[in-house]
């Protein structure tokens, strides 16, 4: 799966603006910032939050796209006569989420129009908490919302009192996938070539473990605290997309590199145990599958699965992928099928899903459905499972915290 959830044949109206003139609803956006916040009166759960657009004589149309709607491609209003647009809707007080906005964009995230869509997303220049610097152009950038009652994420942060481990920057070449990669090797402080064996934590998707996932700062800070014990990090990055696609889902060959490549060079090189119960191998999203399948493949290395957002969907001839998007005539849930065959295993797993993470046309189920089915699975298998379900939707904004959560739960102290 890619970072942009496109699962919408259509665009709608949502909300309906808050009745106040235009130029009152702007000056407001203009002070506060969008989205504007406001209370539900008969449901403390939920707030209204309202998105405000000034157009121009151009501006045709104006949408929001985010998975936390009805709809990824959501059309605003425009109000009366005036330059300015508006889109209201509720949404659950403890949401984490990001969003795009789009001027004049086709509505539709399937077909040819699909790459003129993508071309037309931009930051709301009226947010200013985004994906990418201030001074950044806003295409390309997404708006980040965090709402009131979001779970807290004190892990994230760097704290110059807390001794921070080492990053050091690899090239790795493996023979089994015949290609090359960087390879991130994270050693905590006061890191030491022999003594009692580190904690191992092996993670798909290196580099945005490095940076919209801040995993050294949350391993120096989880370590510091004595809540874990002290852990060496694998974090393995992908040559490209294609590339990911083709690995992380169910793929024999990566278990095998882990195994017969990986694996070998870091027990050579770095003080790190051979307990199953202290390694952990993560992921997030075709990651976390990716997770999932060598940990079962390999439960005599691998312990612990740490899987956000898993998409569970993967099966050989169910395949959704931007402007091509798979439907219900062909079933999901190939690895759970997979768990459901074999004898239980000696692997413990920690599985979140995002409840903006749904099936919004009908493919058969996405991450909340799948996610869910595979705990269920697992959980009537034997398997110890910690499940972390979050409002929010699929982006690392939510999944930098629950790294540190899953890390406490799989080999905390």
């Amino acid at each position: 799966m890619t970072w942009l959830l496109l699962w919408s044949y259509a665009w709608l109206a949502v909300g309906t603006p808050q009745t106040v003139p235009a130029d009152t609803l702007l000056r407001r956006a203009v002070q506060e910032g969008t989205p504007l916040v406001d209370r539900v009166e008969d449901d403390h759960r939920y707030v209204l939050v309202t998105f405000v657009w000034r157009g121009n004589a151009n501006t045709k149309t104006i949408a929001v796209m985010g998975t936390f709607l009805k709809a990824p491609i959501v059309a605003m209003t425009r109000i009366g006569n005036s330059d300015v647009w508006s889109l209201s809707t509720k949404v659950p007080i403890r949401a984490r989420f990001t969003y795009w906005l789009a001027e004049n964009s086709p509505m539709t995230t399937e077909g040819p129009q699909v790459g003129a869509m993508l071309a037309s997303l931009q930051a709301d220049p009226l947010n200013p908490h985004r994906t990418c610097a201030a001074d950044a152009p806003l295409k390309g950038c997404k708006s980040v919302v965090e709402l009131s009652d979001a779970p807290p994420q004190p892990w994230i942060l760097k704290n110059a009192s807390t001794p921070a481990g080492r990053v050091d920057h690899v090239r790795f070449r493996s023979e089994r996938l015949n290609n090359e990669r960087a390879v991130f090797v994270y050693t905590p402080a006061g890191y030491r070539a022999s003594g009692e064996p580190n904690a191992l934590l092996i993670m798909f998707d290196g580099g945005a473990h490095l940076s919209a996932v801040p995993t050294p700062t949350i391993l120096d800070n989880l370590i510091a605290a004595s809540r874990i014990p002290p852990t060496v990090a694998i974090l393995i990055a992908n040559p490209d997309l294609a590339t990911r696609t083709r690995e992380l889902m169910p793929n024999p060959d990566v278990p095998e590199f882990l195994m017969t490549e990986l694996l070998p060079w870091i027990h050579a090189r770095y003080n790190v145990t051979r307990d199953p119960r202290l390694t952990v191998v993560a992921g997030v999203s075709y990651g976390g599958v990716a997770a999932t399948y060598a940990a079962m493949r390999h439960p005599e290395v691998f312990g612990n699965v740490l899987c956000q957002s898993g998409d569970f969907s993967w099966a050989p001839d169910h395949i959704h992928t931007i402007g091509q998007l798979a439907d219900a005539t062909t079933e999901t849930g190939w690895l759970a099928k997979e768990f459901l065959r074999s004898p239980t295993l000696p692997i413990r797993f920690y599985l979140t899903a995002g409840t903006f993470e749904v099936d919004q046309v009908g493919t058969g189920g996405m991450v909340l459905e799948t996610s869910r089915h595979m705990r269920d699975v697992l959980l009537a298998k034997g398997y110890e499972v910690h499940y972390q379900q979050f409002v929010g939707d699929h982006d690392p904004f939510s999944w930098r915290g629950m790294l540190a959560d899953g890390l406490i739960e799989l080999i905390g102290r």
